[in-house]
C-alpha cells in the first residue's frame, strides 16, 4: 500500500549493540546541531534524523530523496528513512536506543518507546533486533 508519507508497513532493523549506540549518538548530534544528521547503513537505506520542534510525536517515514512519487519506480526506490521529532522527543528516542543497546540479544519494538512518548500512528512499527557476534 502506498501513502504520501511513505512506508506504512513494519520495518525491521538489525544491528549489534554498538550500532544502536552509534544510532543514539547520531540522534544526539541532530539534537545539538539542529541540522539533519545522516546515518549510513550497510543496506541501501540511510537514516536521516531531523530535529523539528513542531513534531510533538516521533514520526518516521521511508521516502525517496525528493519525497515525490510520480511513478511506482519512485515508490520502489525509497532509500531514506526519515526520523522527525522535537528536541525532547529525539532525546527520549536517544535514551531508548541507549537502553536498547544494553538488553542483550533479542528484539524490541519501537512501540516500547511510545509508552512514554507519542509515536505517530502514520509511522511504521519498527522491530529492532540486537545481534551478538
Amino acid at each position: 500500500m502506498c501513502r504520501s508519507n511513505g512506508l506504512i508497513d513494519d520495518l525491521v532493523v538489525y544491528g549489534k549493540a554498538e550500532d544502536y549506540l552509534l544510532f543514539a549518538d547520531l540522534v544526539g548530534k541532530a539534537i545539538e546541531s539542529k541540522e539533519p544528521t545522516l546515518m549510513l547503513t550497510e543496506s541501501d537505506i540511510s537514516v536521516l534524523i531531523v530535529r523539528d520542534e513542531a513534531e510533538e510525536k516521533l514520526f518516521t517515514s521511508l521516502q525517496n530523496e525528493l519525497n515525490e512519487y510520480f511513478s511506482m519506480s519512485d515508490w520502489n526506490n525509497r532509500c531514506t528513512l526519515r526520523v522527525f521529532g522535537s528536541g525532547s522527543v529525539l532525546a527520549s528516542l536517544q535514551a531508548f536506543l541507549t537502553d536498547l543497546s544494553g538488553r542483550g540479544e533479542g528484539y524490541s519494538y519501537l512501540s516500547e518507546y511510545s509508552e512514554s512518548i507519542d509515536y505517530s500512528s502514520s509511522s511504521p512499527e519498527w522491530r529492532l533486533h540486537i545481534e551478538i557476534t
